[in-house]
């Protein structure tokens, strides 16, 4: 007696074969644009104002100390790292709503000093003669770790209103 199996139904998208991981990245990036455009303009933010802030840091460490020179480099890069993200990754011109989101942007950057100062404490506490080099490193690593959160922040509740289609 023979048995008959009814065919798998088809898949509705195409299944993505081997086009490798670039392959599958370049779709993302293609069929994610906006998000793409953000990720970009946040990187390059990230950048400059890494090297502002590490340049800052590494001025004031001799005089005021490590913890010191994190707050106020944090603290000068802040202002800039949030209009810099309006315009390059957000699109976001002009001064309508400016004094909400730098004041929205200062909680962001108490998130990354709360990192950073904590991986400065840590690694006081593991190695208290580190060099200038390993400190940076840190600091680095710490901003590292809190930029998810920041552009996730950014993106879902400062700059909200764009996602959502309003004036910028």
């Amino acid at each position: 007696m023979a048995t008959t199996t009814t065919p798998e139904p088809l898949p509705a998208e195409p299944v993505i074969t081997g086009r490798g991981v670039s392959g599958v990245l370049k779709s993302w990036w293609q069929h994610h644009p906006a998000l793409s455009q953000q990720l970009r303009g946040f990187a390059v933010v990230a950048l400059i104002c890494t090297v502002i802030s590490m340049t800052i840091f590494a001025i004031l460490r001799p005089t005021m100390g490590n913890q010191w020179a994190n707050v106020i480099s944090l603290v000068l890069c802040s202002f800039l790292n949030t209009e810099l993200n309006r315009r390059m990754s957000f699109g976001v011109s002009g001064r309508h709503l400016w004094w909400r989101d730098q004041r929205r942007g200062i909680w962001v950057m108490l998130l990354a000093l709360t990192m950073t100062s904590g991986s400065l404490w840590a690694l006081h506490e593991i190695a208290p003669q580190a060099s200038l080099v390993v400190v940076l490193a840190v600091i680095v690593l710490g901003n590292v770790a809190s930029a998810v959160s920041r552009f996730l922040l950014l993106r879902y509740w400062i700059f909200r209103r764009v996602r959502h289609g309003n004036p910028a």
